[in-house]
């Protein structure tokens, strides 16, 4: 049966959650590749923009499987009760279009694939920090949860639980490029009032930005421009700006 968010609140408690593993290694990298005007709008409200999960271009997002849809099927029918598998399927559904998520690639390195698929052909900037740098930012705000996104296959793989957020934090083999850490959080409508596209979380960005590497095909004036759009918003960052190393030139 669905298991809806638990009244969870300590910082631990929520690192421990079933559906969120946690990586061995809390210091690797991760990554947010992201457009000049999604940059420019970090910088001036201070902010992680969380969208709503259904909002995602993955139609899959927060679905089951296909064994788990039969299994519940299979369960109604046997039972005769047809009533509960619209119940089921349907809190699902809410479910998914009452969560929250923040999306990140870990990555000991830069990606020359995340730089394409989120930054076009020569604009944009990569923000990079590491996994335990991202999960204090969480500490306080206690219906967020962080984990790492696990990759099967919804044609022949059941999920792991029933557990709502499990639906979350597993996607199709297709996307396991994206290596993705996930912030998630639920957020149920106030007297069926339609949930907001998305939230919104405070950011202390010096804190939590390790450093902006530049779009490695972006011309020369382009590190100019980053540089004095820190100058004007987040002039602490100036100094965390660098070339993607995808730039540098061979050695022969």
């Amino acid at each position: 049966m669905v298991d809806p968010i638990s009244d969870i609140s300590s910082f631990e408690q929520r690192l421990n959650h079933p559906s969120f593993t946690q990586p061995e290694n809390k210091q690797i990298k991760v990554w947010r590749y992201m457009d000049l005007g999604k940059f420019i709008w970090l910088l001036n409200e201070k902010k992680l923009f969380m969208p709503r999960l259904d909002k995602l271009s993955d139609q899959f997002e927060g679905s089951l499987t296909a064994k788990d849809v039969d299994g519940i099927k299979n369960y109604a029918n046997q039972n005769h009760v047809k009533t509960n598998y619209d119940k089921i399927i349907n809190m699902y559904r809410q479910f998914r279009d009452s969560t929250y998520v923040c999306c990140w690639h870990a990555n000991e390195h830069e990606s020359e694939a995340m730089w394409r698929l989120y930054c076009g052909n020569e604009a944009g900037i990569a923000i990079q920090t590491t996994y335990s740098n991202l999960a204090n930012l969480i500490k306080s705000e206690h219906e967020i949860y962080i984990g790492l996104v696990k990759y099967i296959d919804y044609e022949k793989d059941n999920l792991p639980s029933a557990n709502s957020f499990t639906t979350v934090m597993h996607k199709r083999l297709s996307f396991q490029h994206e290596n993705e850490v996930r912030l998630a959080s639920y957020r149920p409508s106030v007297k069926n009032e339609l949930c907001p596209e998305g939230i919104s979380v405070a950011i202390d960005l010096p804190t939590i930005i390790e450093q902006i590497y530049i779009h490695p095909f972006a011309p020369e004036y382009y590190y100019e421009v980053i540089k004095a759009l820190l100058n004007k918003f987040e002039p602490n960052l100036a100094s965390k700006i660098i070339w993607s190393r995808l730039k540098e030139h061979p050695y022969i």
